[in-house]
C-alpha cells in the first residue's frame, strides 16, 4: 500500500511538472562546423505555468544562422544552421535556461579511425550509394576493362583503387562516355562530396600510414590503414566489403584482396584481379574451398577476414 501511494505521488508530481514547467530540448548539442548541418531546438510550454521563449541576441549569423522561429502558446521552435567556424555558442531563454552548442572542426578525427571526419560519408544513403557504385564499377571491369584504368595498376589492389575513385565521382553523361559504364537513373551519386573535391585529402584518397594519404596504396596498406576488420565470417560482410589474404613464403609477405559483390550470404560472389594475363575472375566463395592460400574460411590462417572501408563507418 505504501509503495502504491509513493508511486502515485511520483506520477502526480511528474504530471504537475508537465503542467507547470517548460521543457527545453536539447540542452546540449555537438555538431560539425560544416556550413550546412541543421538542428532543431524546441521549448515545450506547460498548460498552466509561465511560458518560456528563446532569446536570439548577439549571435553572429556567420557562426550560427537562424533559419526559422515558429512559436505559439505551446511551443517555441528554432531551426538553425551551423557556420564553418569551430566555436561554442550559448542560446538563452527568457526564463534563464540555456542550450550549449559546440561546433567542431571536421578536419579532426572524432571517431579516431585515422580519417579526417570531413572525408567520411555521414549518411546511410551516401554509404549505400557508394557501395552500389563500387560493386557496379568493379563488375563492369570484369566485362570489359576500361582504357582509363592505368595498365601498370591492373592487379588486385589496383581494381579496388580504380572502383573506389570512380565511385566517388559525379556520374554524368560525360563520365559514361569516358568509362563506357551505363548510368542508372535509380542509382544516386554520393552527395557529401565528389572526387577530386574531397575535404582535406583532395586527390589523395588512400590512407598509407599514420597521418599519410596518397593516390596509391597496395593491398597491405589498404588492409592496415584504409579499411577496418569486420569478421572472419563471410556472412557478416556487406556488398562492397573487401576480403584480405596474407601469405608468407620465406622471401617476403604477399597480400591479396578480393571484392565482396553481395553480402550476408554463405556463398557470395567474389571478384578479384589475378595480377596476371588471366585478368579479373568472378567466382563463388565455395569454389575456393580447395585453395590452400585463398579459401575464405575461418580455419585458413592466410585469410585475414572481411574488411570495410573506413569512410563507411
Amino acid at each position: 500500500m505504501r509503495f502504491r501511494i509513493s508511486y502515485l505521488l511520483t506520477f502526480f508530481l511528474f504530471q504537475c511538472n508537465s503542467y507547470f514547467e517548460s521543457v527545453l530540448d536539447p540542452t546540449e548539442l555537438r555538431m560539425p562546423a560544416d556550413g550546412k548541418s541543421v538542428a532543431v531546438l524546441k521549448i515545450s510550454n506547460p498548460l498552466l505555468g509561465a511560458k518560456d521563449h528563446f532569446l536570439w541576441e548577439n549571435i553572429d549569423p556567420e557562426l550560427l544562422k537562424l533559419l526559422s522561429n515558429e512559436k505559439n502558446e505551446r511551443e517555441d521552435v528554432l531551426r538553425v544552421q551551423v557556420g564553418k567556424v569551430p566555436v561554442n555558442i550559448t542560446i538563452r531563454t527568457e526564463k534563464g535556461k540555456t542550450v550549449q552548442i559546440s561546433l567542431f572542426s571536421r578536419d579532426g578525427d572524432f571517431d579516431q579511425d585515422g580519417f579526417p571526419d570531413s572525408a567520411e560519408l555521414r549518411t546511410e544513403s551516401d554509404r549505400q550509394a557508394f557501395r552500389e557504385w563500387f560493386v557496379r564499377i568493379s563488375l563492369s571491369q570484369y566485362l570489359k576493362e576500361n582504357s582509363s584504368w592505368n595498365l601498370k595498376e591492373r592487379d588486385c589492389s589496383g581494381l579496388i583503387r580504380f572502383a573506389y575513385k570512380e565511385s566517388l565521382k559525379a556520374h554524368t553523361q560525360e563520365w559514361q562516355t569516358r568509362t563506357g559504364i551505363l548510368l542508372d537513373k535509380n542509382l544516386p551519386d554520393v552527395r557529401e562530396f565528389n572526387y577530386p573535391d574531397i575535404p582535406y585529402i583532395g586527390k589523395n584518397l588512400f590512407r598509407t600510414g599514420e597521418g599519410k594519404f596518397g593516390e596509391f596504396a597496395d593491398a597491405e596498406s589498404l588492409e592496415k590503414f584504409h579499411t577496418s576488420f569486420v569478421s572472419k565470417e563471410l556472412e557478416s560482410g556487406r556488398a562492397g566489403d573487401i576480403l584480405f589474404f596474407r601469405s608468407d613464403r620465406g622471401v617476403g609477405t604477399n597480400f591479396h584482396s578480393m571484392i565482396l559483390l553481395e553480402g550476408e550470404g554463405m556463398n557470395p560472389q567474389l571478384l578479384y584481379h589475378t595480377g596476371s594475363d588471366r585478368g579479373i575472375k568472378l567466382i563463388r566463395a565455395k569454389e575456393l574451398e580447395r585453395s590452400v592460400l585463398f579459401s575464405p574460411e575461418k580455419n585458413n590462417r592466410n585469410f585475414l577476414g572481411v574488411y570495410r572501408f573506413r569512410i563507411l563507418e
